[in-house]
C-alpha cells in the first residue's frame, strides 16, 4: 500500500509494454496519483479542519471582524493588527523572535553532537543520556525557571552560602537567561529527531568515507547532510515551540522586565476588560513568524532526495572513543545536563523540602505529609494518565500519517499541511484554548448538536490537536528515509497491503513511533494552558491541581506535587521503553535503533 492507501500491485500482475517496462511505470504512477485523494486522506484533512484550522482561525478573526463574535461593533477593521507593530507589543514581539531564533540555534548545536555520541559513539552511560532526555521533557517550562530564580536572586542558596555572583544574577535575571533556558528546552527536540534519523541511517556511508582515508569529522560531513530534514524539522520545532512558550515568559522573562509575545497575548486576555481581539492580533503575528523557519527549510532540501533507508541497510557499528574524548565528551553531556536539569531539580526539591519555601535550610516532610493526606490527589492523577494515553495514541497515529503526507513530493497539499502544521505549533496555547471556547461555545454547534464545551471529550480533542503538529516534525525526518522497496518487497513474499507494511515498514519506524508517543504523553501530562482553559468542571487535571496549590500560597505542596507528578511520568516512561525492548522482536528492536549495547 502506497503513503496514501492505494495498493500496490506485485510485479507478477503488473501489465507491462511488449520489451519496455514502461508499462510497470506507468500503472505505478496512477496508484500514486489515486493514492492523494484518498479517503483516508480526505478525513485527515476534515479532522485538521475542524479540530486545529477551525478553532484557530475562529480565535484569529477576532482580530479583524470583533463583531462577528460580539467583542466589538466592527465588522472589518485593522486597528488591532496596526497596535501590534506599536509600543510594548511590538517589542514583545520582536523580542520573542530573535530569542526563538537564538533559542533553536542553542538547541541544535548542543543537542546534534549528544545524539551523535549516543547513536554513533561507545559514549559510558548513553543509556542514561537517551532516557534522561524525557526527563526534560517532563518538566514544564516554568520549573526551571523558578528554579534558576530561587537560585541566583538575591538572599537566594548562592548568598546564603557565600557564593552570591552579581554578574551571575544579572545575566540569569536577564535576555540571556531566556535564552539558555529555552534553548536547553529545544535540545530534546532536536535530540529525539536526530537519533530517529541516526537509527535509520546505516553504516555503509561513514564505512565509505573511512575507506577513502577519512576520520570522524569527514564521516560526520557525510553523514549529516543526508540527516537534514531531521535537523531542519529540529530547527523549526525549536523556533516554533520557543515562541508560544509561555513557562519562561511568566516567570523569569517577567520578573526580568523582558516583554515576550505570549505574555503579552495573556495579558490581553486576563486584563479587566479583556481584548481579545489585541490577542488575536499577537496570534497573527506568531503565526507569520513560522513562515522564517519553514522558508528556510524548503530553500535547503528543494530538489534533494533522503530515502536512503532499504531491505540492505546495513547495521550500526558503533565507535569507541579515546581517553581524552571520552573525557571531553562526558564532561560535556555532563555539564549540559547540571545546567538543564542539576539546577532546576535544585530547586523543586528544595521547595518541596523547606517548610517556608526556602526561608530557611531546614528540612522537613510536612509537605509530602500533606500531599498524601489531601483528599482528591489521586484524582487529578488519575485523569491526567488518562488523558495522556489517549492523546499520545491518537496523536503518534495521525502524526505518522502527517508525515507521509508530508514527505510526498511535488504536491502543493504537502506543502500546505506543512506550513499549516508548523503554524499551530507556533500559535501560543492560551490562543489555542481560547480559540475553542469561541468555536465550540457557538449557538450553531448547538443548532447542529455539538455539546462539547466544558467536557472531558473536548479537552482530550484539544490535546491532540496541539501534540499533533510537533509530533509530525519529530517523525517526518526518519519517514522521509523510507523507501518503496522495504514494502515492494513484503509484498513480493505474498503480503497482502496491511500485511506488507506491517512486515516491510513497521520494523523501520517502530522506535521513532513509540518515541512520538512518549513525547505527546510528556507534554500533555502536564500540560498547564489548555488544562486551565478547557478542563471540566470539578474535574481538574494533575498541572491544573498543582497549579491551585501554587498560586494559593501552598508553595511546598505545589513543588512536593511538581517532583511527585515527573516521578510518575518517567515511570511512565521506563515502563513503555521496557516493555518495547521486552515484546518487540529483535528485528524491530535492531532495526529501530533501540540495540544500544
Amino acid at each position: 500500500m502506497t503513503a496514501a492507501g492505494t495498493p500496490v500491485l506485485p510485479a507478477a500482475l503488473v501489465p507491462d509494454d511488449p520489451g519496455t517496462r514502461r508499462g510497470a511505470r506507468r500503472w505505478r504512477t496512477l496508484g500514486a496519483g489515486q493514492g492523494a485523494g484518498s479517503l483516508p486522506g480526505l478525513a485527515f484533512w476534515i479532522l485538521l479542519v475542524l479540530f486545529i484550522l477551525g478553532p484557530s482561525l475562529c480565535f484569529l478573526l477576532l482580530a479583524i471582524s470583533p463583531r462577528l463574535f460580539d467583542e466589538g461593533r466592527a465588522w472589518f477593521t485593522l486597528t488591532y493588527l496596526r497596535q501590534s507593530f506599536t509600543g510594548l507589543t511590538a517589542l514583545a514581539l520582536t523580542n520573542s523572535l530573535w530569542v526563538s531564533a537564538a533559542a533553536a540555534v542553542m538547541g541544535i548545536l548542543i543537542g546534534v553532537p549528544i545524539a551523535w555520541l549516543t547513536a554513533r559513539t561507545m559514549l559510558p552511560a548513553r543509556r542514561f543520556v537517551a532516557g534522561s532526555m524525557w526527563l526534560l521533557l517532563l518538566l514544564p517550562s516554568w520549573l526551571p525557571a523558578i528554579g534558576w530564580q530561587r537560585l541566583v536572586q538575591q538572599g537566594g542558596p548562592m548568598y546564603r552560602l557565600g557564593l552570591g555572583l552579581p554578574f551571575v544574577t544579572h545575566a540569569i535575571m536577564g535576555p540571556f537567561g531566556v535564552v539558555l533556558l529555552l534553548g536547553l528546552r529545544c535540545v530534546p527536540f532536536t535530540f529525539l529527531a536526530v537519533t530517529a534519523a541516526l537509527s535509520g541511517l546505516g553504516q555503509e556511508f561513514e564505512d565509505a568515507a573511512r575507506v577513502h582515508g577519512g576520520g570522524r569529522l569527514a564521516a560526520a560531513r557525510v553523514v549529516l547532510p543526508i540527516i537534514a530534514p531531521a535537523i531542519w524539522s529540529a530547527l523549526a520545532i525549536g523556533f516554533a515551540e520557543t515562541v508560544s512558550d509561555f513557562g519562561v515568559a511568566a516567570t523569569l522573562a517577567y520578573s526580568s522586565n523582558f516583554p515576550l509575545a505570549t505574555y503579552q497575548v495573556f495579558q490581553d486576555i486576563g486584563n479587566f476588560p479583556p481584548s481579545f481581539p489585541g490577542a488575536a492580533a499577537m496570534g497573527w503575528m506568531l503565526v507569520a513568524a513560522v513562515a522564517i523557519p519553514l522558508a528556510l527549510q524548503a530553500r535547503a532540501l528543494r530538489g534533494r532526495s533522503y530515502q536512503v533507508l532499504s531491505a540492505r541497510t546495513r547495521q550500526i557499528t558503533r565507535r569507541p572513543l579515546s581517553r581524552v574524548g571520552t573525557v571531553a565528551a562526558v564532561g560535556g553531556v555532563g555539564l549540559f545536563y547540571l545546567v538543564a536539569l542539576g539546577v532546576p531539580g535544585f530547586g523543586a526539591v528544595s521547595g518541596s523540602l523547606l517548610g517556608d519555601y526556602g526561608g530557611s535550610f531546614s528540612i522537613t516532610f510536612a509537605n509530602y505529609d500533606a500531599l498524601f493526606r489531601q483528599s482528591g490527589l489521586l484524582g487529578p492523577v488519575e485523569r491526567s494518565l488518562f488523558y495522556g494515553i489517549v492523546a499520545a495514541t491518537v496523536t503518534a497515529t495521525g502524526g505518522f500519517i502527517a508525515a507521509r503526507m508530508l514527505t510526498r513530493r511535488g504536491g502543493r497539499a504537502a506543502r500546505l499541511l506543512d506550513f499549516l502544521l508548523l503554524a499551530s505549533v507556533a500559535l501560543p496555547s492560551v490562543v489555542f484554548g481560547a480559540g475553542y471556547i469561541f468555536a465550540y461555545n457557538l449557538p450553531i454547534m448547538s443548532s447542529l448538536g455539538i455539546n462539547l464545551y466544558q467536557t472531558v471529550a473536548l479537552l482530550v480533542i484539544a490535546y491532540i490537536a496541539a501534540s499533533l503538529p510537533t509530533n509530525a516534525r519529530v517523525l517526518v525526518g526518519v519517514v522521509s528515509q523510507i523507501q518503496p522497496s522495504l514494502k515492494d518487497a513484503a509484498r513480493a513474499h505474498g503480503a497482502r497491503a496491511f500485511g506488507a507494511w506491517v512486515r516491510g515498514v513497521l520494523p523501520a519506524v517502530s522506535r521513532p513511533i513509540v518515541m512520538a508517543w512518549l513525547l505527546t504523553f510528556c507534554a500533555v501530562f502536564l500540560e498547564l494552558p489548555l488544562s486551565q482553559l478547557l478542563y471540566a468542571p470539578n474535574q481538574p487535571p494533575l498541572s491544573v491541581a498543582i497549579e491551585d496549590n501554587l498560586s494559593n500560597y501552598h508553595f511546598g505542596v505545589g513543588m512536593a506535587q511538581s517532583v511527585l507528578a515527573v516521578a510518575i511520568a518517567l515511570g511512565v516512561v521506563a515502563i513503555t521503553l521496557g516493555a518495547y525492548r521486552i515484546l518487540a522482536p529483535a528485528g524491530w528492536r535492531r532495526i529501530g535503533g533501540a540495540n544500544r549495547g
